[in-house]
């Protein structure tokens, strides 16, 4: 039996402490996974509408549909790694053999060819099928990896830490550099498509180092594949789990939602669409700064206390946009850099949240799990995405949204309310689900002690 681990891939035994090289390769994958991901939460629906020309409800109904998809293929690859078996673990072959088919994905999804509205609305839906497939295959056993690598509860927050501030930074270079490298080029037409290949190949190429540099602690799942009614016991036995995925649902519908509008805000509310980068830059940058601060009071207090904190301060700076917004470009940078010290309990608090019930799960069920918790939890932030694009789409479509021309003052108030309220309902939604989160660090030491005593 490995030293470190108990049976059935159990429990750590000798130490919880990850090397430092390792985080590090652990962390930069993530600067890969959001660099594409964010790329097109940012400027996708922007991207089909005002550049590769579909219509608003049509490319709203793309990020929706998409996802019935994702809601077989996210679960079936966590249970596919489950039953993975190499010479390189259960978890790093995919990162392997799935950078390049993301690489590529990332290149075809801003790839714009010259076609009729139909076939482009049908382009639009097979190049998202295949980006949403691929980052299932990589990002599904890369965030699996957190629960297999440490199970010391703040250990987690740490390891969540460094990967979480190499996701913001991923986030921070697609949401300030994509508008600014786009106008290099002629067109937007053109200038997305090259940003597609840049982007392509250095996201193929981050994963691979992270796929060298970080190494499986755990030993192959033991015994017969599991049934799927045993499979879906271990996450319908969840609560904590649930509970947990539901409230990140809403937080990801929230935050993308804000995000995706902010390209229209400026461009028609604001009247300054040069400013979108700077925007995005205010966001960002200021989360990625406060990311270390979240983690050191995470650690001195809970996670959950934590996720309300940042989340407060978010919703608070949407209320001041929707009021003031408008008065003033620099008074609405101001509060988009507030904002931004409330992102990090979005982005750092859910995926040092889920580890914790994969331990809850093999407590209650004796199955340990973590690629199919980590899938099913994986689809729930590309849902709640589905659902901020398929909200711009058709709120854009209902107001009377046409692009690139003067809006109506009906369009405007729905960019505003898109950019500001409606996140804020979404986001009050989600605190109040996070309330009946049970696992506490109390809670979790217990959990693993008497995991420990059974093995």
């Amino acid at each position: 039996m490995n030293k470190d681990f108990g049976p059935d891939r159990g429990l750590f035994t000798r130490t919880n402490t990850i090397p430092l090289g390792m985080k590090f390769g652990y962390g930069v994958g993530d600067f890969a996974n959001n660099m594409g991901f964010q790329v097109g939460a940012l400027f996708l629906i922007y991207f089909f509408t005002d550049v590769f020309n579909i219509p608003a409800a049509a490319a709203g109904s793309i990020f929706l549909v998409s996802k019935l998809w994702d809601a077989v293929s996210d679960p079936l690859m966590g249970i596919i790694s489950d039953r993975t078996t190499t010479r390189w673990g259960r978890l790093r072959p995919y990162l392997l053999f799935g950078s390049i088919p993301l690489g590529l994905s990332v290149f075809l999804l801003f790839l714009g060819p010259d076609l009729s509205e139909n076939a482009k609305v049908f382009y639009g839906y097979a190049s998202f099928i295949f980006f949403c497939t691929a980052i299932t295959v990589v990002n599904v056993p890369y965030g699996a990896m957190t629960a297999d690598l440490t199970m010391d509860f703040n250990e987690r927050s740490t390891l969540t830490g460094y990967r979480q501030t190499f996701g913001l930074l991923g986030t921070l270079v697609a949401a300030g550099a994509t508008k600014p490298l786009v106008a290099l080029f002629p067109d937007e037409a053109t200038g997305f498509r090259m940003v597609g290949l840049l982007y392509g190949i250095i996201i193929a190429v981050i994963i691979l180092v992270t796929f060298s540099t970080v190494k499986e602690r755990g030993s192959q799942i033991k015994g017969a594949p599991q049934s799927f009614a045993k499979n879906l016991k271990v996450i319908t036995s969840n609560h904590p789990f649930i509970i947990l995925s539901i409230s990140t649902t809403l937080y990801m519908v929230a935050i993308n939602l804000m995000a995706a509008v902010v390209n229209y805000y400026f461009k028609y509310n604001l009247q300054a669409e040069s400013f979108i980068p700077i925007a995005f830059l205010a966001l960002f940058v200021t989360a990625a700064l406060c990311m270390p601060l979240y983690v050191y009071i995470s650690n001195r207090t809970s996670k959950k206390f934590t996720s309300y904190l940042g989340m407060s301060i978010l919703g608070i700076m949407l209320l001041a946009i929707f009021f003031f917004g408008e008065k003033s470009l620099m008074l609405t940078l101001g509060f988009f850099v507030i904002a931004g010290m409330g992102i990090p309990a979005f982005y750092q608090l859910p995926w040092s949240m889920v580890p914790d019930t994969v331990e809850y799960s093999q407590w209650k069920t004796g199955l340990r799990r973590e690629g199919t918790l980590y899938g099913c939890y994986f689809f729930c932030f590309k849902f709640g995405s589905a659902i901020s694009g398929f909200l711009a789409g058709w709120g854009l479509d209902g107001s009377g949204y046409v692009a690139n021309v003067e809006q109506s003052e009906q369009a405007l108030m729905a960019i505003r309310s898109m950019v500001t309220i409606v996140p804020l309902f979404f986001i009050i939604l989600g605190m109040i689900a996070l309330v009946f989160f049970p696992i506490n660090e109390a809670m979790h030491r217990k959990i693993v002690e008497e995991l420990s005593s059974r093995s």
